[in-house]
Formats: structure tokens, C-alpha cells, sequence
């Protein structure tokens, strides 16, 4: 049975055995004696027997309410024992050793009161991870533009997380061990601070007394200075997202333009840029060279992009006037190969060349038209529009412009899909004519002709049915040089066709007498006047400045109007017999006279 002392640390009571109260005693004492003459010794005494309490609260429960001799030693041995740290204490130096490492100590969760720009959680979460608070800024500010995510989270950890009050938390907060060096030396560092705080606004005031002449100005100025400091903070924040984006969108560019240059290209969906390069530049050197120029043109760009990112986050100052030296050399010869490939390539399309096909078509009461869909290999076509698969792996193109394209590779050869047009106008004879114009661009006429000739094109006819190809295909070896294909179909006068539904999207600007669009022209008849193409089954249909739109019902027969006044007609019969007819809003009636004689 030991005797018991009831004692209050920092506002705390405990129950202390008598020997472990009197060593404690001691130890205090000790401590007090060496800080007593120290500058802020008696808030370090606040400091020191605040963690005491706290650790002698550790060490006591419900079961155990008593601190004893070993309690008291575990206390002394983390806050370290008065000979270790008295030469330093007794000259004041305001350099301290730390006892143990620091990074043995685990870090607290605290919001960093002494460091904020608004509640200290940027702060206080750059202590705990050990990264510059900047950064956490940016990305919450970032965040911010995203439904406004980033203010919502900085709100709910405000709330969450609590702030480091004391000295000891504050040491916490850093990883730093709270024994009675640390809380001298972060005591110490709080009091200068505050006491050089005291002599700038000390000073400030005094200059503010002594000049009350100026005190005008200087609030002036002082609020000049306060907004420069505002807009410097706001203008640095600012760069920091200016560099983050830099960098970021820098290497997007840099892996499109890898992609896109080298045949893996993510940027999009259908298009393989890489294709169209090869597709549209001459063979040999110049598709090289272009590929040379297009890399050096945009590429250099994008790296000094990323390099002007990297500088700003990294607040790099060095500055090597080789390196845009080089740059600008690198981005001139590109710009030079770029200029050299596309004046040789614009050539190329200088001039334009027709080659006109006639085909011959069999007479019938009533021409069908209809559009074949050319099945092509799925794997083997990267479409510029949109496509629709079925389960064999084969698609049809069904929504296009007239001016898109498809690029195909077979065999390791690539070859040009286009779509082909229709227009139907008057035939000068009294005979059915069409005519496959196909056209193509080269340097000279002659080239432009010879790959005109070469693009391959299908219309075929089965009685009364023509069957048009919706696509054509060019071969690798003539490249993309705006090769067309538009057919003409000339038809006498009085001549019927009938216009399938699947040429929608086929049939080009056809002339007809309603002005309707070739789009509702489809699933009728139509027959070839002077005046272009008439509907001869269009009847119901309303015609207006938009061509045809829904059918009009006729309207049902009015009843007849009954007449105002009643008509009275005589009939005589062969018996000599008057009959009156009476007609009037009643309605008819008949009445038979007496004989006449």
C-alpha cells in the first residue's frame, strides 16, 4: 500500500504516489529553474507541463487512476532529462539540438493556423504528406471549375480537420517530437516573431504619429501596397495553373502529333492522320521530308511549351539562349521542308482533268433506280463518316457528304474510296443516255487525265432496274488528287423513272418543276418534261417553295342550304289529276288535287 498526492498539471487532476510526485516535483523544478530567466520561460513551462499532462493522461484509465514511478520515468525519458539540455538553456542560445530524429516522431493532422490563407488545410495537409502547400492550392482552385468540387471539399475538410493550437500540436502537426527542446525552440521562434511583428507596427506607429501631416498619403499608399501584394499572390497562383496547363496540354499535343505522324494515332476515332499524309504527298523523298517538316514545325512548339511549363512550376530561372537558338532553327527548317513538300504537293493539283464514259441503257415504259451498297472489309477501311456494322463485319455507308472520303488498305496497298453522284436531266434526242464523268487534278493535263481514267466505277442494268455503285476507288499509286465521279442520266421527253428510296443521299440537285429536294423525291415516280422532272403519283401531296410535304385529305361535301322561301310546283297527270310539290325548311311534301273536268 503506497500513499497517494492529489495534484493539478495544466488544469488537469491526478493521483500521484508520494515518490513519483516527488521525483516529478523535481524534475519541474529543475526545468523551471533552467527557463526562468529565458524570454517566454513562462509560457514554455505552459507548454512543457501541458505535454506532461497529456502523457500522464495516457498512462491513466478507469482501472488505473494512479500515475506511478514508472509513469513518471516514461514522462522524463521523452522529454529529456534537465542535463541535457542546460548548457543551451543557460546561455539562451536560440540553436537547438533535437534529442532523437524527428522522423521517428508520427505525424498529426492539423490545420496550420500560423500559415493560412483562409482556414490553414492546404497548410496544414502539406506538413502531414510533406509537399509544398502550393500545390494543393492549384489543385483545389482547379477543381473548383468543375461544379465547384474544390471550394466543397476545402469546406468539409475546414470542418474535419482540427487546427494545432499548442505548441504541442504544432510540433505534431511537423513530425517533430514534442519533448522540452522542441517546445523551447518553437516557443522561442513564436516570441521573436511576434516581438519583430510588434516593432514593424512600433515603428509604423511611431512614423504615423510623427507625421500627421501625411497621413493621408500614407493610408493612400499603404492601400496601394496592400492591393500590388494581393494582385502579386493572385498573379503568382495564376501562373502556377498557366505552367500545370502548359505541361499537360503540351504532352497531349506531343503524343497526337507522335501518333498521328508515326501511325498511332489516338487523337481520332475513324481518320488515321498518317494515311491521309501518305495519301495526299508525292512518293520518295518528298513524303519523308514532309514527314521531317511536320514533326520539326509543330513539334519544336510543343516541346518549348512543355520546357516554359517545367520552368514556371519549378520557378527554373536558368535561361540558355542555345537552347532557343536551337529551336528556332530546328522550327525554320521545318517550316522550310513543310513550304518545300507543299508547293511540290499543291502542284500536283494545279490542274484538273474530265473523262466521260457513256453507257449504254435498254428502253422501258418505266426506268427503276436504285443504289447498290459496295461491301467492304471492316478491318480494312477507316471511314471519315459514320458507319453501321452488321455481324459479318461489313458496313455500309449510308450518311455521307459528297465530298467525304475512305482510305483502304489491302495487301499492304492502300487504295481511295469516294461517293459518287446522280443527276437526271433532258435528253436532245429521243433516246435514254448516261454518262459516267469522272475527274481527277495532277500537274499537268496529261497526269490529271490518265488518273481520272484509272478510277474504277460500276453501273450495271437487269431489265428495267439500274443498279448504281454508291462508291468509287482510286489505287494508292495515283493519290488523293479530289478525284469525283458523277453520273448523268439523260431522259426523253415523257420518259418515266422510278426512284428507289436508297438513292437518298445519291441523287445531286436534280432539276424537277415543284422545286422539291432530292431527298423527297425518292419512292415516286417521275416523268421528264421541258421543264425538268414532273410527279405523276404525287397526288395528295401539298406542293410548296419546300417541295413536297404531307398529304392534304379533300374535304367532305357541305350539305345543301335549305331555300329561304318555299317553291310550290303543279304536276298534272293523264287522269287530269293537280299533284302539288312543296319544297321548303320542312322539307317535301306532295299533295294529289281533285280531277279537273
Amino acid at each position: 500500500m503506497n500513499k497517494t498526492v492529489t495534484i493539478n498539471i495544466s488544469g488537469i487532476i491526478f493521483h500521484i504516489e508520494e515518490d513519483a510526485f516527488e521525483k516529478l516535483s523535481k524534475y519541474l523544478n529543475t526545468i523551471k529553474g533552467y527557463f526562468s530567466n529565458a524570454d517566454g520561460g513562462t509560457e514554455i513551462m505552459s507548454d512543457i507541463e501541458a505535454r506532461i499532462a497529456e502523457m500522464l493522461q495516457s498512462k491513466t484509465s478507469s482501472v488505473k487512476q494512479v500515475v506511478l514511478m514508472s509513469d513518471v520515468d516514461f514522462v522524463m525519458d521523452s522529454m529529456g532529462k534537465p542535463e541535457e539540455f542546460a548548457d543551451e538553456a543557460s546561455e539562451f542560445s536560440e540553436s537547438y539540438h533535437y534529442t532523437e530524429n524527428s522522423n521517428n516522431v508520427k505525424k498529426r493532422l492539423y490545420r496550420d493556423g500560423d500559415s493560412k490563407v483562409l482556414g490553414g488545410v492546404c497548410a496544414g495537409i502539406g506538413h502531414y504528406f510533406g509537399i509544398d502547400p502550393v500545390w494543393l492550392r492549384i489543385g483545389l482552385l482547379l477543381m473548383f471549375f468543375f461544379g465547384g468540387t474544390g471550394l466543397l471539399l476545402y469546406i468539409i475538410l475546414w470542418i474535419a480537420i482540427p487546427e494545432a493550437k499548442t505548441t504541442t500540436e504544432r510540433l505534431a502537426m511537423k513530425g517533430e517530437k514534442a519533448d522540452i527542446n522542441n517546445i523551447s525552440r518553437a516557443v522561442k521562434e513564436e516570441a521573436e516573431q511576434l516581438k519583430r511583428r510588434m516593432e514593424k507596427y512600433g515603428k509604423e506607429f511611431k512614423n504615423m504619429a510623427s507625421n500627421n501631416r501625411d497621413l493621408p498619403r500614407n493610408t493612400i499608399e499603404k492601400l496601394v501596397d496592400f492591393t500590388g501584394d494581393v494582385l502579386v499572390n493572385i498573379g503568382r497562383v495564376l501562373l502556377k495553373i498557366i505552367g500545370v496547363c502548359m505541361v499537360i496540354f503540351g504532352v497531349i499535343f506531343f503524343l497526337g502529333l507522335f501518333g498521328s505522324v508515326f501511325g498511332m494515332s489516338f487523337m481520332t476515332s475513324n481518320v488515321e492522320v498518317q494515311e491521309w499524309i501518305d495519301m495526299v504527298l508525292l512518293n520518295g523523298k518528298d513524303f519523308y521530308l514532309g514527314l521531317l517538316g511536320i514533326s520539326l514545325f509543330f513539334g519544336v512548339p510543343i516541346m518549348m511549351i512543355i520546357y516554359g511549363g517545367i520552368k514556371i512550376l519549378f520557378r527554373l530561372k536558368y535561361s540558355n539562349r542555345w537552347v532557343n537558338l536551337s529551336a528556332g532553327i530546328f522550327w525554320l527548317v521545318g517550316f522550310a521542308l513543310c513550304l518545300y513538300v507543299g508547293i511540290r504537293t499543291g502542284a500536283d493539283f494545279s490542274k484538273e482533268a474530265k473523262v466521260r464514259e457513256k453507257i449504254e441503257v435498254k428502253a422501258y415504259d418505266t426506268l427503276i433506280l436504285k443504289l447498290n451498297q459496295v461491301p467492304m472489309n471492316l478491318s480494312e477501311v477507316h471511314a471519315s463518316t459514320e458507319d453501321e456494322y452488321d455481324d459479318d463485319e461489313v458496313f455500309k455507308i449510308n450518311k455521307h457528304n459528297h465530298d467525304d472520303y475512305m482510305i483502304g488498305k489491302h495487301d499492304g496497298k492502300r487504295y481511295l474510296l469516294g461517293h459518287a453522284t446522280l443527276n437526271i436531266i433532258r435528253s436532245q434526242s429521243d433516246r435514254i443516255e448516261m454518262l459516267i464523268v469522272k475527274e481527277s487534278k495532277g500537274n499537268n493535263k496529261s497526269a490529271a487525265s490518265e488518273r481520272a481514267k484509272n478510277i474504277l466505277y460500276n453501273v450495271t442494268q437487269t431489265d428495267s432496274v439500274i443498279l448504281f455503285d454508291n462508291l468509287f476507288k482510286a489505287g494508292n499509286a495515283d493519290k488523293f488528287r479530289a478525284q469525283g465521279v458523277s453520273v448523268i442520266l439523260k431522259l426523253p421527253l415523257n420518259k418515266v423513272i422510278y426512284l428507289d428510296k436508297s438513292l437518298s443521299g445519291f441523287i445531286y440537285d436534280i432539276e424537277n418543276t415543284t422545286n422539291t429536294y432530292d431527298g423527297d423525291m425518292v419512292n415516286r415516280r417521275w416523268m421528264m418534261t421541258e421543264y425538268g422532272l414532273k410527279c405523276i403519283d404525287c397526288d395528295g401531296l401539298s406542293i410548296n417553295s419546300n417541295g413536297l410535304g404531307a398529304p392534304v385529305h379533300p374535304a367532305p361535301p357541305a350539305h345543301p342550304e335549305p331555300p329561304a322561301h318555299p317553291q310550290i310546283v303543279h304536276i298534272q297527270e293523264s287522269n287530269n289529276k293537280d299533284t302539288k310539290v312543296t319544297i321548303d325548311k320542312h322539307g317535301v311534301h306532295v299533295e294529289t288535287g281533285k280531277k279537273r273536268d
